[in-house]
């Protein structure tokens, strides 16, 4: 199926209101495509992938133009910097735990890309991504997750095991989680990315790694508005 095909599908299927995203974690400086020109001014990973879902821009960066270190981190793009890593930022500034050291556990857990083997990041609306993305990821309402769980499980069933802290939800949660995992993971999203990067109160991140995205788009097709009648009968 084609990019562009495959947007269409999830946008018809879905009711999305807003682009499907596709991100590609570059590894190698030669992968780097030369017709799509570098942004010059730093943009935080969340902020890039908000662009691209609600105005279609295409954001090509490297690690000096992520402002949001913590999700270079996650992405592979570098060492987590040490008040990260030591758990001090979500102890002394953000408050979110009651010790440095549970902060700590929380980023030595997250399922991040292995330090250094990104040199980039690709982010663009899916229909317009000119290489194989890594993963398609689309904001939206739980009722949407719902019906990607389902279409995840229709073949072959089983269940989908949810990967989150709550913390770095398009970075690790949505990107760098499904790729490791391969499979499909839902986030409830972050506070930095709803103060940074305007996601909404009501609204999940859902990250899909692409083959998957390949086998699931055809089955919503096939099924989703005959789930969605029955539901609504």
């Amino acid at each position: 199926m084609e990019l562009d095909e495959m947007a269409k599908t999830l946008v018809a299927t879905l009711h999305l209101e807003t682009n499907p995203v596709g991100v590609k974690l570059i590894k190698k400086e030669e992968d780097i495509p030369e017709d799509i020109e570098l942004i010059t001014e730093p943009l935080r990973y969340c902020e890039m992938v908000q662009a691209a879902r609600y105005r279609g821009e295409t954001t090509l960066a490297k690690v000096d133009m992520h402002s949001c270190k913590g999700g270079a981190s996650g992405l592979g793009l570098m060492e987590f910097p040490e008040n990260i890593a030591s758990g001090n930022l979500y102890f002394s500034k953000l408050n979110k735990v009651v010790t440095k050291e549970a902060g700590s556990k929380i980023v030595s857990s997250f399922p991040a890309q292995e330090a250094g083997s990104i040199v980039a990041t690709l982010v663009a609306p899916l229909d317009k991504m000119t290489v194989k993305p890594d993963v398609v990821i689309f904001v939206g309402k739980p009722f949407q997750a719902r019906r990607v769980v389902q279409a995840a499980l229709c073949q072959e069933g089983g269940r989908v095991n949810f990967d989150t802290a709550g913390i770095q939800s398009f970075c690790v949660d949505a990107t760098s989680s499904p790729i490791l995992k391969g499979d499909v993971n839902v986030s409830m999203g972050c506070d930095g990315a709803a103060k940074n990067a305007g996601l909404e109160d009501d609204f999940v991140v859902v990250g899909i790694p692409f083959d998957m995205a390949e086998k699931i788009t055809p089955i919503l097709a096939e099924r989703g508005e005959g789930w969605d009648n029955w539901m609504r009968s």
